[in-house]
C-alpha cells in the first residue's frame, strides 16, 4: 500500500510538472508572436525622429551645418512604407533646385517613388556611398544616410515652413490618418488578397507594406499621398501656415 502511494505520488508530480511546462511553454510562444506581431506594425512608435533637425511635409529633413551648408534626407516615415531600397537616383553637383521640386528618386526593385526637396540652392555634394549600397537609408538615415549638401538659396524663410521634432511628430498622427485612407481607398480595391493592416492589433499597419506590391500602387501612393501632403503644422504665425495641394 505504501509503495503504492509512493508511486501515485511520483506519478501526480510528475504529471503537474508536465502540464508546467507545457502552459510554460505555451506562454513562452505566445510572447514570441506577439513580440513579432509588433515588430511587423509601422505606427508612431516605429519612428525615428531626432531632435535638432527641421522636418519639412516632404518627409525630407534639413539640418544646417557651421559652415552654412545645408544636409538634406529621407525621413524615417517613407522608409517603413517602402523597406530597405535597393538604389537611388541623384543629381548631379552643381545642380540648382527649388523647394517642393524632385530632389531625387528612391528605387526598390524597379518601382519608384519621387522625393521633393525642402530647401532652395545649389548641390554641393552627394552622398557618394549610397550610389554603391543604399542600405545605409535604412539604417541611418538621419546620419549616414543623408543624400545632399547643399548651398542654400533662401533658407531664412523656407525654414519657417519646417518644424522640429515634437511638431514634426503631432503632424505625423494626420499622415497616418491618410495612409489608412489611402489603403483603404486605392489598394484595396486593386488587390482583394492582399490585407496592409495587421486586425489583431487593432488595425494597426504592416510594416513595409508597399514592398511586395506593383508598380501601379507606388504610382498611386506617389500621386495621391506624397504628392498630396499638405502644410499645417500648427504655426502660431499665420503668414507660415498655408495648405499647398
Amino acid at each position: 500500500m505504501v509503495i503504492l502511494i509512493v508511486l501515485a505520488f511520483i506519478v501526480t508530480c510528475i504529471t503537474v510538472d508536465a502540464l508546467v511546462q507545457y502552459r510554460k511553454k505555451k506562454l513562452q510562444s505566445k510572447a514570441l508572436n506577439e513580440m513579432e506581431e509588433t515588430k511587423n506594425v509601422f505606427n508612431e512608435l516605429s519612428l525615428s525622429i531626432p531632435k535638432g533637425l527641421y522636418f519639412d511635409k516632404t518627409h525630407t529633413w534639413a539640418f544646417m551645418e557651421k559652415n552654412g551648408a545645408v544636409k538634406i534626407g529621407l525621413d524615417d516615415f517613407i522608409l517603413h512604407t517602402t523597406g530597405s531600397l535597393t538604389r537611388i537616383k541623384m543629381k548631379n553637383r552643381g545642380e540648382q533646385i527649388l523647394k517642393g521640386e524632385a530632389a531625387f528618386v528612391i528605387i526598390k526593385n524597379g518601382k519608384q517613388l519621387t522625393i521633393n526637396s525642402p530647401i532652395s540652392g545649389t548641390i554641393i555634394s552627394q552622398n557618394i556611398d549610397l550610389l554603391n549600397d543604399s542600405s545605409s537609408v535604412a539604417f541611418s538615415p538621419y546620419s549616414d544616410g543623408w543624400i545632399y549638401t547643399i548651398e542654400p538659396s533662401n533658407w531664412l524663410r523656407e525654414m519657417q515652413f519646417m518644424v522640429m521634432a515634437d511638431k514634426y511628430k503631432e503632424w505625423l498622427k494626420n499622415e497616418f490618418s491618410r495612409l489608412k485612407d489611402f489603403l483603404a481607398i486605392t489598394m484595396l480595391p486593386k488587390n482583394q488578397g492582399f490585407v496592409p493592416v495587421v486586425l489583431q492589433d487593432g488595425g494597426e499597419l504592416k510594416e513595409n507594406f508597399l514592398s511586395d506590391l506593383g508598380p501601379e500602387i507606388w504610382e498611386d501612393f506617389q500621386a495621391k499621398f506624397i504628392n498630396t501632403s499638405k502644410y499645417d503644422f500648427g504655426k502660431s504665425d499665420s503668414t507660415f501656415t498655408i495648405v499647398n495641394i
